[in-house]
């Protein structure tokens, strides 16, 4: 009995402890493949760290803990697969549990109103910013007093436990409807995906803090948003003539045809949001509460993205426009630039 005890405690092997392997020494010296996993330079990941490690809340002093570099690259690597958690926490040599955690606490950090206020700007009451912005979009148009761009897109998700029914689309399928509005470079300025798809782009938009900016007078006198035919011509938005008002009318089918080429700025930016982060471009698991906070940290990344100077947004032409007279603060402000285009 004594020996076959002994040979049972021969036979037990030992623990075996992983080393954790930190994946940017994986690439290390292939930029390219690094750029295409995390959708980031090396040495901006690395200021991303720097900016949201103020944000982060310390973990215990263990050895095995997570550094801050390494919840960014995992939130990273989640938001441009739209992979697994499991899949995730295999490559980076952690449990799903921290996947999970790690998510949750970047993204909220990319959340906070500080971040927020400094990479998602919408100051449509402030003249300095107005002049700035409708300045860059008359390198790209001939409108002088265009400030952003507006327009909705979906985000397919799958069908929700709880009222999946009012998130399903014409589009046959079940999607969240975000609005947004970007500048003359594609740069995102305000977002709102706090609604279903089934409800329309105006309806969102009629909802908005944006809009309230315009209607309740904030908003500087003459400036407007351009927006496509979904929406109405208001004290906010300026929407193309309908198609059968044009038909006799040179000038408005000029303006439609300038209206729609400087409007392709905001198709632009939600091809390019999408195509970084697939986790926007594929059917999320996330559910809607959630969902918000992470399209919100998406959006933020891009536009972090070109403040550092990876990428630039669209290009501006060289040329300066000839300035057109401001138009007056009424309800026909669509008229005026109408005859002085």
């Amino acid at each position: 009995m004594a020996s076959l005890f002994f040979n049972v405690r021969q036979q037990r092997q030992r623990n075996v402890r992983y080393e954790r392997l930190h994946p940017s020494s994986v690439f290390q010296q292939n930029d390219r493949i690094f750029y295409s996993k995390y959708r980031f330079r090396r040495e901006d990941v690395k200021k991303i760290v720097r900016m949201l490690e103020p944000l982060l809340p310390d973990a215990g002093l263990e050895p095995w803990e997570i550094s801050k570099e390494d919840q960014v690259l995992i939130t990273l690597r989640y938001l441009a697969t739209n992979s697994h958690q499991t899949v995730i926490a295999d490559c980076f040599g952690v449990c799903q549990k921290a996947v999970s955690d790690v998510v949750t606490r970047v993204v909220d950090a990319l959340n906070h109103p500080t971040i927020e206020a400094r990479f998602l700007r919408f100051w449509p009451s402030d003249e300095r910013w107005c002049l700035r912005r409708s300045r860059e979009f008359a390198r790209i148009s001939r409108f002088t007093n265009v400030i952003g761009c507006v327009d909705g897109c979906r985000i397919r998700i799958q069908r929700p436990v709880n009222f999946g029914n009012h998130y399903y689309c014409r589009k046959a399928c079940c999607a969240v409807n975000m609005i947004a509005v970007v500048d003359a470079r594609a740069r995102f300025m305000y977002i709102n995906c706090g609604f279903a798809s089934r409800h329309h782009d105006s309806f969102i938009w009629q909802h908005s803090q944006a809009a309230a900016e315009f209607d309740e007078g904030r908003a500087r006198p003459g400036y407007r948003l351009l927006g496509d035919a979904g929406f109405a011509n208001s004290r906010s938005v300026i929407a193309p003539f309908r198609e059968r008002t044009t038909e006799n009318d040179v000038r408005k089918r000029r303006f439609n045809r300038k209206h729609a080429k400087a409007r392709r700025v905001v198709e632009q930016a939600f091809g390019a949001l999408k195509r970084r982060f697939c986790i926007l471009h594929n059917i999320t698991r996330i559910q809607p509460p959630k969902l918000q906070k992470v399209v919100k940290a998406c959006v933020i990344l891009y536009n972090i993205d070109i403040y550092l100077g990876t990428h630039r947004g669209q290009p501006l032409s060289p040329i300066r426009r000839g300035w057109m007279t401001h138009p007056p603060d009424n309800g026909h402000v669509r008229e005026f630039v109408t005859e002085n285009l």
